[in-house]
């Protein structure tokens, strides 16, 4: 397949309760399946960019043991789900940018492993290039680590997990930009016990640092240029319909 032909569209909620995320994205996925895609500028799909409340979830290889600290998650009012993307446990919380990729593969001239290395090469180079942070995609611990000037092991900035269905992906990356971090103290993530995290706050001039909402929206808009130049279609700001109703909103775990 040549270049695409269409647009995706690009949808910023803010801040959005885990559950009704994915509902969201199992409902953009059965609309692609059904879509015909005709047309000059057809919709091939739609970009969720956003942030959770503090949510773990556990994914294929996941168990319910990955929680460490199960009481102190319920303390602090944390979600747990079951999702059928790839990898073990991992964590959002406020602070930290969520990018959901729902696309028509089929529509677009690439695979799911190339925009998830795609993705991750584009935090990767965001970081380095802008921000001067060296950090590398490592296919065999899923994910983007930094290598901090003074040496010592590398640290995970992000997370990467995607599923194909029907021929459109679902989940996607989430980046510690200024979230705290605390929360992945509560589990094992990536099923690496003790894996060192950091985030983007700790790796940059005091002056950038100083305001740490600046610091999140402007990465979060380098990243989905350099998003958008990846796909190699316009990515268009645009709604899409989150569900409103709470009985439709995919179920935490009771943990």
């Amino acid at each position: 397949m040549g270049a695409a032909r269409g647009h995706v569209t690009l949808v910023r909620p803010g801040r959005v309760p885990y559950g009704q995320a994915l509902t969201a994205q199992l409902d953009a996925r059965a609309q692609l399946q059904q879509r015909s895609f005709d047309g000059d500028d057809p919709e091939l799909g739609v970009v969720f960019a956003l942030e959770h409340g503090l949510t773990v979830t556990l994914g294929r290889r996941g168990k319910i043991e990955h929680l460490t600290a199960p009481a102190l998650l319920h303390a602090r009012g944390a979600e747990v789900f079951l999702v059928d993307r790839g990898g073990e446990a991992t964590l959002h919380e406020p602070g930290q940018l969520v990018v959901y990729p729902v696309l028509a593969l089929g529509q677009l001239p690439f695979g799911v492993v190339d925009l998830i290395r795609g993705m991750a090469r584009a935090i990767a180079e965001l970081l380095g290039e802008d921000y001067g942070v060296s950090a590398a995609y490592d296919e065999d611990h899923p994910g983007v680590w930094v290598t901090l000037p003074g040496g010592g092991a590398p640290r995970k900035i992000a997370s990467v997990g995607m599923r194909v269905s029907g021929g459109v992906t679902t989940h996607g990356v989430a980046v510690n930009l200024i979230n705290d971090l605390t929360g992945f103290m509560l589990i094992v993530p990536c099923g690496m016990p003790s894996a060192p995290m950091t985030r983007l706050l700790d790796l940059v001039s005091p002056e950038l640092a100083a305001d740490p909402r600046a610091l999140f929206e402007a990465f979060s808009a380098r990243f989905l240029a350099r998003l958008e130049a990846l796909l190699g279609v316009p990515l268009r700001d645009g709604e899409a319909s989150l569900p409103a109703d709470r009985a439709r909103w995919a179920a935490a775990l009771d943990y």
